[in-house]
Order: structure tokens, then sequence, then C-alpha cells
């Protein structure tokens, strides 16, 4: 026998001190004690007794005993006595699966109702100097509690879990285990899995631990559920060659039967509540299927993509029966064009979808007037617009400076390292007339021919550009360098309008984005919803990051936006099944040494029936006798109504 609150040394000091106590207090209770009395008048003279010393000696020896022995007994109750050797006391480690799976249904409740059981049980039946760690297991491994001793609080919080929305990530939960028993004094207990294990296809072959107790579920189950909802703007390029209305959108879908059976469901698609397409697929066992619906949207709204079963037969996870994303509207770019010749002007901005233009005259010019960027087209105007403006042949008067005139002469050179320049390659185009510029501090050249630079762009808080001839009175009108040279230029001054935008529902845990060639670790940004900055790595052509919770996050790679929105539920693709040795149920074992007795409630109760009777024998009266008579006359004289009794009459 051991003890739990106290150590042998502690228990026995504590007990001789207390033993010691007592004694004191008994020989001083029983020494000769000088009596003060009012006359000797009626006091016989006796005979004085030649003085001697003696001892004292204890009176009454058995109220002594069975103080002291009750007094230990009490101590031997608060010292925590254990039966069986505390040495061979073990530290186990409790994973309970809460993974989204653990959300489906079953016969009784779901499946984390199933593992909560189980858990329980094991709890109970280990022995009371072992302890346990609960361990909530889902795409992260959490500590709930630490190495606890108290069942109740174990108890308490594995009835307090809940399913997440994340896979499991069962190797990280295992190593979490196996460390966190290396960190503790003890003996090495067992680490217990409770769960579906239902685990990503990459897991699947997962090496178990050596000490790992397995108490396993059913994780079979008749489901189809959405794996993925995308949408993105038709025909979305940013250039005028994207041809596409403004209003066109595609939405792609992806399901996944998960079940053992084929299953014919129908996907309904909607948007703003309005039905916007529905098909009926037939999906075989552990198929996936991608569809894809066109519609149009004009305004912001939920997409919403939903599947039921055609045949009456229930789901088994009806939490992905149902995908829904907020569709993208961007504001557009409203830019004002002053030009004596408004038709000329027109080809340039109808290919662009972004673009809400407004042609007006140069005698109409008024520089509060509201656009994002504004064209003057052989115009300078006595005061300049405050925001980003973009001039075509200007004249005198102007804020770029014209070195000379050019006539017939060919564009020799395209920087295309510009933003201006991008993509614009055409060799040997031809210009009847241009201006030269003369590039001024801060100012980066566009275009050159053999006399200087006939395109520049100033950076700066407030952008500009200028072009030294007008893109549709040359060959480049045959050409796609003129509109496309206008997009560069527009997409530089405000790029978040020509920003590409896909918007797609995904799951918790890791995600992987497939980059484009030449995307670097400069050009990508990861955004939470608080706008925080997401670590990310790049693995070869790949973009990967972790979302831990439902939200929002913006990838941000060059001009192209995607959103994702973590609203989906992740369940894994397959059941682990470890190898034959591993060990399973709750063991006999543990069920027979978690049911031996705790006796310090018998010490306790023994401790103060021994206070009581010595007060009843060795009390207050010294009419008491160790006799049944005795006791029984003692009791009528102090219970209160054998008293009022006595007296009424």
């Amino acid at each position: 026998m051991t003890f739990l609150n106290l150590s042998l040394g502690e228990f026995l000091a504590l007990a001789g001190l207390f033993s010691a106590g007592v004694v004191a207090l008994y020989l001083l209770d029983r020494s000769k004690r000088r009596q003060v009395v009012a006359t000797l008048r009626f006091w016989t003279a006796g005979q004085v007794p030649e003085e001697s010393k003696h001892r004292r000696r204890i009176q009454q020896p058995w109220s002594l005993f069975l103080q002291i022995l009750s007094l230990l007994l009490l101590l031997l109750a608060i010292a925590g006595p254990r039966l069986g050797d505390m040495g061979n006391s073990r530290d186990h480690v409790l994973l309970l699966d809460t993974s989204a799976w653990m959300g489906a249904r079953a016969r009784q409740g779901i499946l984390l109702d199933q593992a909560k059981s189980l858990a329980l049980t094991y709890v109970n039946s280990l022995p009371p100097s072992d302890r346990v760690m609960l361990v909530r297991a889902d795409a992260l491994a959490t500590p709930v509690t630490p190495f606890e001793l108290d069942r109740k609080a174990v108890a308490d919080a594995v009835r307090q879990s809940r399913p997440s929305t994340s896979a499991l990530n069962l190797e990280q939960a295992f190593e979490f285990a196996q460390q966190a028993q290396k960190l503790q004094s003890r003996k090495t207990g067992e680490i217990v899995f409770a769960g579906a294990a239902r685990v990503a296809s990459q897991d699947a072959e997962l090496t178990p631990p050596p000490n790992l107790r397995l108490l396993a579920i059913p994780a079979s189950g008749e489901n189809v559920g959405v794996r993925k909802l995308a949408v993105r703007r038709i025909g979305q390029t940013g250039t005028a060659s994207g041809g596409a209305s403004a209003d066109s959108w595609e939405a792609y879908v992806g399901l996944r039967n998960e079940g053992m059976k084929a299953r014919e469901v129908e996907l309904l698609l909607s948007f703003t509540g309005t039905q916007a397409g529905n098909k009926v697929i037939t999906l075989e066992p552990g198929a996936e299927s991608q569809t894809t619906f066109a519609f149009r949207a004009q305004t912001s709204g939920l997409v919403e993509a939903r599947i039921r079963t055609t045949n009456g037969r229930g789901d088994a996870f009806p939490q992905d029966d149902r995908a829904v994303i907020e569709l993208p509207i961007g504001k557009s770019l409203k830019v004002a064009v002053y030009s004596a010749d408004a038709a000329l002007m027109k080809p340039l901005l109808a290919g662009l979808p972004q673009v809400n233009a407004t042609y007006q005259t140069p005698a109409e010019y008024d520089p509060q007037a509201q656009a994002d960027i504004v064209i003057f087209d052989r115009f300078a105007p006595r005061e300049t617009p405050r925001g980003a403006s973009i001039w075509i042949e200007p004249p005198a008067g102007s804020p770029f400076t014209i070195r000379s005139m050019a006539e017939k002469v060919k564009l020799s050179r395209w920087h295309q390292d510009t933003p201006l320049g991008a993509g614009l390659n055409t060799k040997d185009a031809e210009v009847a007339s241009t201006q030269v510029f003369s590039p001024a501090q801060g100012d980066e050249a566009v275009a050159e021919v053999a006399q200087g630079p006939v395109v520049v762009m100033r950076p700066g808080t407030v952008k500009m550009a200028a072009l030294g001839f007008h893109p549709l009175r040359s060959a480049l009108k045959y050409d796609l360098a003129a509109p496309l040279l206008i997009a560069n230029t527009l997409r530089w001054m405000a790029p978040e309008i020509f920003r590409r935008s896909d918007v797609q529902a995904g799951t918790v845990g890791t995600i992987s984005v497939a980059l484009e060639n030449g995307a670097g670790p400069g050009t990508i940004k990861v955004l939470a919803e608080n706008q925080r900055p997401l670590p990310f790595t790049i693995e070869g052509k790949n973009l990967r990051f972790f979302a831990g919770a439902p939200g929002n996050i913006r990838v941000m790679v060059g001009d192209r936006e995607t959103v994702y929105s973590i609203n989906l539920p992740d369940t894994g693709d397959v059941a682990w099944q470890p190898s034959p040795g591993v060990a399973r149920g709750i063991g006999r074992a543990a069920a027979a040494s978690g049911s031996m007795p705790n006796p310090w409630p018998w010490l306790a109760l023994l401790g103060g029936f021994g206070l009581l009777a010595d007060w009843l024998l060795f009390g207050r009266s010294r009419l008491v006798r160790l006799s049944p008579r005795g006791v029984v006359a003692t009791l009528k004289e102090h219970l209160p109504w054998d008293r009022g009794t006595r007296k009424a009459s």
C-alpha cells in the first residue's frame, strides 16, 4: 500500500506529532488541581500524608488509546492510501476522434457518441493510480486535459467534445501522444484511439505506435457529398480579347461517392435563391464526378450547390450535401474620355467589360468629375485631374516634355519588363507621325523608335502615361498591340478592377493551389479574413497553406485572386486499418485492476466512529460504565427529548 497525498515520512511525522499532543493534553487534564472553596468550617482535618513524588499516571488508558487510534485513522484517510504499488502507475494518452466524419449518423445519435461511450468505459476501467490525458484529434492534435488522476475531469472533457469540420491527421496525433509520454517520469502507458479513423489516402499505410490500443467504431457509410464548388467569369482574361459578357459566369461542382453502393443523385444549382440548373448524376462506389453550369449574374449574391437522392435512401453524412459561396461582382472602372473624335476612341475601350466609359468634348472638361481614370485625346487642360490620367499626343502645356517629332518611323523596341509593355512584341510596326518624349526623372520608357521613347509611364502617387501617337491612326489599328497597350495601361493604374477573381468552396486543412509559370514568392499573398498574412510554402508549381478554421482566405498571385470559402467538411478518403497485432477493445487486465476499492472513505468512517465512541464512553459524564446499562442511562440523561419528558412529569 502506498499514499497518494502524503509520503510515508510525512505521514509518520504527522502521526507522531498528533499522538504526542493528545498524550500531553491527557496528562494535563488528569493532574491534581488547586480548588478554592468558600469556607473550611465543615471540612475535617485529616492527617497530612508524608509528601512523596509520584509519576503522573494515565487513569483512562483505553480512552487515550481510542482517541489516538481514531486520529490515526483520519490522518490515514487524508493521506490517500492506494492498494498496490504506485511505482507501477502508468500515463495513458486517450486520442478521441473529433474529425468531421464523426458527425455521421449512427443507429443512435452520431458516430462520436459511440466513441465517447467506448472512451468513458476505458477510462473507468483503469487503476486509480493511472493518469490519463485526453487529446482531441482532427486536423490538429489538441490536448484538453493534462495527465489527470481525476476521472470526473476527464469524463467531463470527453462528454463536451464535438465534431469539427476537418479530416483526421492520424500521424500527427500519434506523434503528439508519443512525445507527451516521453516527457513524463512515470511509466509509459497506452496510446488509446477511440473513433472511426477515417484518414486521407496517403495515410492509409501509417505504422501504428507499439503501445497502441484501438477502440474502433464502423467508419463506413452511404454518403455522396459535394467536394468542390467554384465560380469564375466566363472568358475572364483581362484583355480586349476576352469577348464574353460581363455578367456571364460558370460554376464548377465536384461530387464524390464515399459509400459501397452506386448512388443516383440530383444536383441543383441556384443563385440568390433562384434555380440556375439541375442535373441527375449516377456515381459508382468510390467514384468522383465533375460538372459545370453556366448562368448570368449582374449583382453579388450566394451561389448554392445542393444534392438530393433520387431513390429515397438516406445519406449518412448530410453535412456535405450543400455548399454555398458568395459571387464576387467587382465594381466597374469609371473612365472619362475627352476627345474631339469620340467615334475614334470608342473601339479602344469597347472590348473591356470592366470599363464604364463616358465620352465628352474638351470644352466639357470638369476637373471635379467623378472618374477613376481620365483620358485626354490631343487635349491639355489648364487644371490637371487629381487622379490617374492617360495622354494621347499631348500638346504643349501637358505634364510631359516633347523632344521632337518623327515621321514614318518604325517601333523598334517594346520594354516588356514594364507593366504597360507586358505581352507586346510587335516589331517593325510603322507609325505615320509620333511625338518623341524627353523623359523626366522617374519616367520609364515603354516603346521606342530610333529617335527615342514614344510611350512613357510615370509611376508615383498619381500615375500617368503618355502616347506620342494615336493607336488607331497608325498601322497598329490592325494589330492586337493597340487594345492590349490600353488594357495594360488601365490595369496598371487600377489593378484591383482587372484582377481575375475566382471563388472556391474549400475544406479545413491543407490547401494546395496550382501556380502559373513565372509566379515567384514576391508576387504571392495569402490573407485571412482580418487581412492577416498566412504562412505558405511553394513545392514545385504548387502553393500550400493551412486553414485551421472556417472562413474566407484570399490568395493573390500576380493579377489573379482566388477566394477560398472554407465551409465544406473534410471527411478523409479511407478507413485506416492497422496491423492485426494492435490491441483492441477495453482489455480484461485493466478492467480487473480498475475494480479495486478505494479505502479512504472507510478509514474516515472508522475514525469518526472511534471519536464518537470515546465521547460516549469517556466523555463529560462520569456515570458511564463499560456496560450496556450504563450506556443506555447516559444516553437517556443527555438526550434532549428525554430531559423534557422528565421535567414535564
